[in-house]
């Protein structure tokens, strides 16, 4: 993952940026397909065995991968609006999925030079430039406290998202909105500097996978607001159904409560 954020910087504020938009209209670059390039090659050579899930390349038939025991999941640049928009608050993931559930996890966020792991039942920890180690959570939220950090994605928030915003006021909440980007969001509730983070829309696979581990090693949860349950991965479609991201020391909300919103 160093070696794959190095690639992505000697890209960062190139002034000749080759971006293309893809069939859903959002944003890739050429450093998504370098980094792709390199993550793939990399996690082939080094375990052949394993298939390789990327949001960069083509994706195999759910039949073909339905019983796959394990695989790795990778987004080469999370936050391709961040990195065109040079705000830093760009990432990489990958996952190394069991069946349905991430058990290792990695998320870099090249322009802090920071990275941020999780291996299941082992806890997650934040990995500093200076080579130095924090365990995760750094600060945990007061549980009882009504006051509640919510994060919004910075180019993907929509009606929804404040919508429920508005819907925690009106229970009593004193809010904070905090824009952020890319899966550098997830880093913050891992963090305990934020206390949850709701999407309501189009969400994938990818960009979820590491981040759910980091944070549930953390004690913090991932919950769908259809049932309360964690988010499962491989499914036949990639895209996640709404979910809230719970910081550790938060109780999430009831399942009940939330369709209401």
């Amino acid at each position: 993952m160093i070696h794959a954020s190095g690639i992505v910087m000697d890209y960062y504020r190139k002034q000749d940026l080759k971006i293309i938009s893809k069939e859903d209209h959002s944003p890739v670059t050429e450093a998504d397909f370098a980094s792709n390039n390199y993550l793939t090659g990399m996690l082939n050579k080094i375990f052949p065995g394993i298939p390789v899930i990327s949001e960069e390349t083509s994706k195999p038939d759910y039949q073909d991968r339905k019983d796959w025991e394990y695989f790795w999941i990778i987004d080469p640049l999370d936050g391709t609006r961040e990195f065109i928009g040079q705000n830093d608050e760009f990432a990489i993931n990958l996952a190394l999925i069991e069946r349905n559930r991430p058990v290792f996890g990695i998320i870099a966020v090249p322009a802090k030079n920071t990275f941020y792991r999780a291996i299941s039942g082992e806890g997650s920890w934040k990995l500093k430039p200076d080579g130095s180690s924090l365990k995760l959570p750094l600060f945990t939220p007061d549980r009882d406290s009504i006051n509640r950090k919510v994060l919004i994605s910075r180019s993907h928030a929509g009606e929804a998202e404040l919508r429920f915003v508005t819907a925690l006021k009106a229970m009593g909440f004193k809010t904070e909105v905090i824009p952020a980007g890319s899966s550098f969001k997830q880093t913050l509730l891992a963090e305990g500097s934020a206390s949850l983070y709701a999407k309501l829309g189009s969400c994938w696979e990818w960009d979820t996978a590491p981040g759910q581990l980091i944070l549930e090693e953390a004690g913090g949860q991932v919950t769908r607001i259809l049932d309360g349950d964690p988010l499962s991965y491989n499914k036949e479609s990639f895209e996640n159904p709404d979910f809230i991201m719970w910081a550790p020391g938060i109780s999430p909300l009831p399942a009940e409560t939330l369709q209401d919103i």
